[in-house]
């Protein structure tokens, strides 16, 4: 799983880890030397019992379509004959930036704790008091520190943190709807990379936590996906849970949808077909050990 693929300089900047298109045209290489590339046809053919994977079997994942992926992703596939599957947004042209995009826009020129600063000031009290909470109860768990302080404003408190983030970026970026339309793929890209013999999935629209009780968020998010990509290309189609938050019972929710299986964000976890887990090519040393570490 990779999401930016790009270097510092790319326009617009963004504050979230990604990887240089060096390394990761590495990592492809490496991949293709110690592993068998598959695509989405032959995952689902094994999920369905059609058909075995090689014991070696490797898929490539790509989350929230952005322009990266057309613009450097795409033709590194290419040129080593492989495919992949990118877990798009069910975006229209106009749409602005979700939530979790905004703080990637906003820490990429600020620093974060300027930004959490910022954010408290235009929250109310409570609010307030219950982003300090939430805080700390993060704090307590092992996990990525930059989590401490986005989770809570991603999960328990969008509401409350979406038009502030918005307006935030509209005074400190840009126009919001410009910068987004920048960051992510349009359907220009989407078709070329259809074109190119690669899958597209469903990612939401909003790129929502589906485990947070919100009443029909998790069952929203599935059936714009499934209204994006039914004229785009044929079902059965992937699906990945954004931010790895797996709703509850979700093979029932995807299956009825049109969805073939679906993907987490836990490396070497598979409960079933919709809770498959992934490991994090953004995190360039994590990978690569295990990479090496296949290499016969």
């Amino acid at each position: 799983m990779w999401h930016y693929v790009r270097d510092d300089e790319t326009e617009p900047r963004v504050g979230y880890r990604g990887i240089d298109p060096r390394r990761f045209a590495e990592q492809l290489d490496l991949i293709c030397r110690v592993a068998t590339p598959v695509g989405w046809a032959d995952l689902l053919a094994a999920l369905t019992g059609d058909r075995a994977l090689p014991d070696d079997a490797v898929i490539l994942t790509f989350d929230d379509g952005l322009m990266d992926h057309h613009r450097t992703v795409l033709p590194a596939l290419l040129e080593r004959g492989l495919t992949a599957i990118f877990f798009v947004l069910a975006r229209v042209p106009g749409d602005r930036l979700t939530l979790g995009h905004r703080l990637h826009v906003l820490t990429g020129s600020y620093a974060p704790t300027d930004v959490r600063a910022w954010i408290m000031d235009a929250m109310t009290p409570g609010e307030r008091a219950r982003y300090r909470a939430l805080e700390t109860d993060m704090a307590a768990e092992p996990d990525d520190a930059d989590d401490e302080w986005k989770r809570p404003l991603q999960r328990e408190l969008a509401d409350a943190a979406d038009p502030i983030l918005s307006s935030m970026v509209e005074r400190l970026i840009g126009p919001e709807a410009e910068i987004a339309r920048a960051l992510h793929l349009g359907p220009g890209e989407v078709e070329d990379m259809i074109a190119a013999g690669m899958t597209i999935g469903g990612h939401g629209r909003a790129h929502a936590w589906m485990d947070v009780p919100r009443i029909g968020t998790a069952a929203s998010e599935v059936a714009a996906s499934a209204s994006y990509l039914g004229p785009l290309l044929p079902g059965p189609w992937p699906f990945a849970y954004p931010y790895g938050g797996v709703p509850t019972r979700p093979g029932s929710l995807l299956e009825s949808a049109g969805f073939g299986a679906a993907f987490s964000t836990e490396a070497g976890r598979r409960q079933d077909r919709y809770r498959i887990g992934r490991r994090d090519g953004d995190w360039i040393a994590a990978i690569d050990d295990w990479l090496r570490g296949a290499a016969p």
